[in-house]
């Protein structure tokens, strides 16, 4: 259940990877984590893409949302893996089961 997230457009630039999404996840707003969120409310989906996150890649040290696009700084820079990684956290955000 739940619609997959797609990416529109995929820029890495040194250390940071920006996603442009078909769908906006703050807004207005913007949303900024420079650490995995020790408690995410089950409303507070831009949070929970943020802990996935960082749960899943050691070396991340931030993850930026705003509006329909997400920018995640890892360490070490970013190969087809850790991208694709990112990927699959980011278009499965909204899906619950298959």
């Amino acid at each position: 259940m739940g619609q997959s997230i797609e990416m529109s457009k995929r820029t890495v630039v040194g250390d940071v990877v920006i996603l442009t999404l078909n769908r906006n996840l703050t807004s207005m707003a913007t949303r900024v984590f420079a650490e995995s969120p020790s408690e995410v409310a089950a409303d507070d989906f831009v949070a929970l893409l943020a802990k996935r996150i960082f749960d899943a890649d050691a070396n991340v040290t931030r993850v930026y949302a705003a509006a329909n696009a997400v920018q995640v700084t890892r360490t070490g820079g970013w190969d087809a893996a850790t991208e694709g990684a990112v990927d699959a956290l980011v278009a499965n955000l909204y899906r619950f089961y298959d």
